[in-house]
């Protein structure tokens, strides 16, 4: 970029710079990234996303070679004079402020200036950043989603696209209210960050936000639309994904003359198991999708340069090597760079969560057994849940409802690893007796022989590894193998009834409640 093509560019500061005095600071960093000069403080103060380059320079003489300086530098953005046209209407729907661009940044840039693009963004409100990660006391939700905002807000502008945002809140916040969150809390994070975003998506929310999507895109009338696939276990990606999916279903006639695309999540886009389950399971409900690719070879580097706007949440350097590795990949080699994508044939009925997760392997297992315990409900009348050290207990206060919903005969023993007693803090309740079992293994192997004599006592162990999905490639046999192993061995630990292994009470209570409502769907 010369000095003669910029004169029409808007320069904007990068939302993450603070000025003190004439020292640049990263958020809240305490080391200064640049000093500005006495001659550079009039033009810094001068820029305010409204002033073109052209009318800088006539402000400030020689401000043009600066500008282009500070962008080499990644402190400011040029932002091009695109005017997109009325129609064709893009809407890109994305669980968070970085997804469309991270899954399908080329295609975008492919289509700037050509289309009017508005990116829809589901969560709003969050407290995440990489400081979490290096357990900084930086927490203040409202700091944190204004910069959030600022971040996408810029990146539509050089994108010539609008953000608009829904009210959500991020995964971590619904679990654990900001106003409980502390030092104590990020490490609990950083330890088990599963816990706070590896959920089975809560179906009243799948069903709010489905209704909300409907209404927004209603508003917006797509001339396309492009949704995400809902790789790997983020529940705000699951949810979006399953809530997008519903909407689609239920709208049929109103968006029957929209085409819809669904895009890989990146970076999750190496987990092809779960690709391929997502169509099989879609098929099975009358939704074909169509696999395509579209080279981004030439425009690859401007998709890295609107990643890094969003560096509240990860370093480029971190990012770049994952997003070269998957575009050569869907490229096909010869250097060049692509992006994949599904085109929809035929819009069926939504699925249930189960058969959209990466682990429907093992959900089927379980699902098959839930059956022969929902057979006998209301004869049982003590059932035993046993959370061993490396699963959770995520949303503990809506999951111990339900199975006490579930079966309204019994009493329930709660057998939790002490690690876990930050997650139940509701406690149990007159039917449900919570016991924390300290001594890791041997705590352990003392409660099953305690259990071992309670025949004809349903049991549930839950444990991180029930499914054997934790690995993928060439470890996967292997841990395939360990996991039938251990689910054997649990089993003969607990003879005489019987035993569910799940991977969290989430997975349990989420396929529970499935098989309530296909029961309830079969008696109507």
């Amino acid at each position: 970029m010369g000095l003669n093509d910029i004169n029409a560019h808007v320069p904007q500061i990068r939302p993450h710079y603070q000025r003190r005095d004439r020292a640049l600071f990263f958020m809240v960093s305490r080391r200064p990234i640049l000093e500005l000069s006495c001659e550079d403080v009039p033009l810094y103060e001068s820029i305010d996303g409204r002033k073109t380059v052209g009318e800088l320079e006539e402000m400030h003489p020689g401000s043009c070679d600066r500008l282009l300086r500070w962008r080499d530098a990644s402190i400011i953005e040029l932002i091009p004079p695109v005017i997109p046209p009325a129609y064709p209407h893009l809407v890109v729907i994305e669980p968070h402020m970085d997804d469309a661009v991270l899954s399908a940044g080329g295609r975008l840039l492919l289509l700037k200036g050509r289309w009017r693009i508005t990116i829809l963004s589901v969560v709003k409100w969050t407290n995440f950043t990489s400081y979490l990660s290096l357990k900084r006391n930086f927490l203040d939700v409202r700091e944190i989603t204004e910069l959030r905002l600022r971040e996408s807000a810029l990146m539509a502008r050089l994108l010539g696209a609008e953000h608009r945002c829904l009210d959500w809140t991020d995964a971590p916040l619904r679990f654990w209210p900001a106003e409980r969150w502390s030092l104590a809390t990020i490490e609990k994070f950083n330890e088990v960050p599963q816990a706070f975003m590896k959920l089975f998506p809560d179906p009243k929310e799948v069903l709010l936000l489905g209704e909300q999507l409907m209404q927004e895109v209603s508003i917006l009338a797509p001339d396309e639309l492009w949704i995400p696939m809902g790789l790997s276990d983020h529940v705000d990606h699951r949810t979006t994904r399953s809530a997008c999916l519903l909407m689609l279903a239920k709208a049929s006639s109103r968006f029957s003359g929209v085409p819809v695309a669904m895009y890989e999540d990146v970076p999750y886009s190496d987990l092809q198991g779960h690709v391929t389950q997502l169509r099989s399971a879609l098929a099975s409900t009358g939704t074909r999708l169509v696999r395509a690719t579209e080279d981004i070879t030439d425009v690859f580097e401007e998709k890295l340069r609107l990643v890094s706007l969003y560096a509240s949440q990860f370093k480029l350097s971190f990012m770049e090597p994952i997003l070269r590795e998957i575009a050569e990949r869907e490229g096909g080699g010869a250097g060049k760079l692509a992006e994949a994508y599904y085109r929809f044939q035929g819009r069926g009925s939504l699925p249930f969560e189960s058969q959209l997760s990466r682990d429907w392997a093992g959900l089927a297992l379980l699902q098959k057994g839930m059956r022969a315990l929902l057979a006998k409900k209301a004869e049982w009348r003590r059932l035993t849940l046993m959370a061993l050290p490396s699963t959770h207990l995520v949303r503990w206060g809506v999951n111990r409802w339900s199975l006490l919903f579930a079966f309204p005969n019994a009493d329930l023993h709660f057998y939790v690893s002490d690690n876990m007693a930050w997650e139940t803090d509701e406690g149990g309740n007159e039917r449900l007796r919570l016991d924390f079992v300290q001594g890791r293994w041997r705590g352990w192997i003392a409660t099953m022989w305690r259990e071992f004599f309670h025949f004809h006592t349903p049991t549930i162990v839950l444990w991180q590894g029930a499914y054997g999905s934790g690995l993928q490639g060439k470890h996967r046999k292997f841990i395939n193998a360990l996991a039938k192993l251990i689910n054997g061995l649990i089993k003969l630990v607990l003879p005489f009834r019987h035993v569910l292994i799940a991977k969290t009470l989430a997975d349990f209570c989420g396929v529970l409640n499935e098989q309530l409502e296909e029961e309830q769907g079969h008696s109507e």
